[in-house]
């Protein structure tokens, strides 16, 4: 009887122990953050967001029905809103903006080829955050074809489909934080300043292309490794931007085309004359220690860029953090598709 009763007091230990280890274990959804999380929190102070200019049609341009022999004119509209944090228009680092008809027959809605092609001719500023802290929308504006008809006659109703094509320069920003040292071995001491290998914090501004990852690696006590992913999260297609085409030949959604998926990247550090940047696949220096050139994404893959980073004087303090701009410069294409239904006039 005895024995029994110490068994039974033994399991009740237990289990009570078990109660009291589980309340005492810290929760991961209680909203706490490991230091390793919080040194990969954004840095920047960005709005983020995956969107450049956020396109679509006014309700009622085009219609959805009518008629044919050129009885019935009318518009077909295409709103633009820059949801991203460029500026674009003229007079900006982003100057070209326009939008397209395709899909139809120019000749039977009356069209010649310089009909359908028109540019944007006012700068839209981005989105932004006040000194208070409020964001700010970025501006809207349209770009109208009008007294558009169709002029064939039709025994029957027939369905065709109005595609807008947009094309508009773009570009991103992402800043990017990097841990330096005059010894390359770890130690715990420095952990909660800086550590030389892993993941960095990264911050992007609001747009189609970001850096998605960034991580370093120590080559010797005055060079770094880093290491840039740079993804496409927006809906469109981007392109290498070429002021020599015209607005007809710009973001043609053609695999064989030659600037599809490539754009421009530029790194640059925040100190400048401070550090030196090489980068494969980047041919180009910048004044001030930085790194440009074109790449390419194999069919508008993720892709890594390998860049090494020299303290040219060496560091003249045991351990600190600075940061560098990573620019991501591009022409991005998306459309937006209207049917329409044409009637046979009585």
């Amino acid at each position: 009887m005895l024995r029994k009763s110490f068994s039974l007091c033994l399991i009740l230990i237990i289990f009570l122990g078990l109660l009291f280890f589980n309340a005492c274990a810290p929760n991961p959804n209680d909203g706490t953050q490991s230091k390793r999380d919080k040194k990969l929190q954004e840095v920047g102070g960005f709005l983020g967001g995956t969107e450049g200019l956020r396109v679509s049609l006014v309700d009622g341009a085009p219609p959805k029905v009518i008629q044919d022999s050129g009885l019935t004119p009318f518009s077909f509209i295409v709103t633009l809103e820059n949801a991203g944090e460029s500026d674009v228009g003229p007079d900006t680092d982003n100057p070209t903006v326009f939008a397209r008809l395709t899909g139809i027959m120019y000749r039977n809605f009356d069209l010649r080829e310089q009909d359908v092609v028109k540019r944007l001719d006012a700068k839209l500023a981005s989105a932004s955050r006040n000194f208070e802290g409020t964001i700010l929308p970025g501006e809207i504006n349209f770009i109208s074809f009008d007294d558009l008809t169709y002029l064939p006659d039709v025994f029957d109703s027939i369905a065709l489909t109005i595609r807008g094509e947009v094309c508009y320069d773009y570009e991103n920003i992402a800043t990017v934080k990097f841990c330096m040292k005059k010894d390359v071995l770890e130690s715990w001491e420095d952990a909660s300043i800086c550590t030389l290998s892993g993941d960095k914090p990264v911050g992007n501004s609001g747009g189609p292309i970001h850096v998605t990852r960034v991580e370093e690696a120590p080559i010797n006590r005055n060079m770094i490794q880093l290491n840039f992913v740079i993804e496409h999260l927006g809906t469109g297609v981007f392109f290498s931007r070429d002021e020599r085409n015209m607005m007809m030949d710009m973001c043609w959604f053609d695999e064989l085309n030659p600037e599809i998926y490539a754009l421009e990247v530029f790194i640059e550090p925040i100190q400048e004359n401070t550090y030196s940047i090489e980068c494969m696949r980047l041919d180009n220096h910048l004044a001030g220690g930085g790194a440009h050139g074109k790449i390419k994404m194999f069919m508008g893959a993720p892709l890594t860029l390998t860049c090494f980073l020299t303290n040219e004087a060496g560091p003249d303090v045991r351990v600190y953090e600075d940061l560098l701009n990573v620019r991501l410069r591009y022409r991005y294409g998306e459309f937006i598709e209207a049917p329409i239904l044409i009637q046979s006039h009585p």
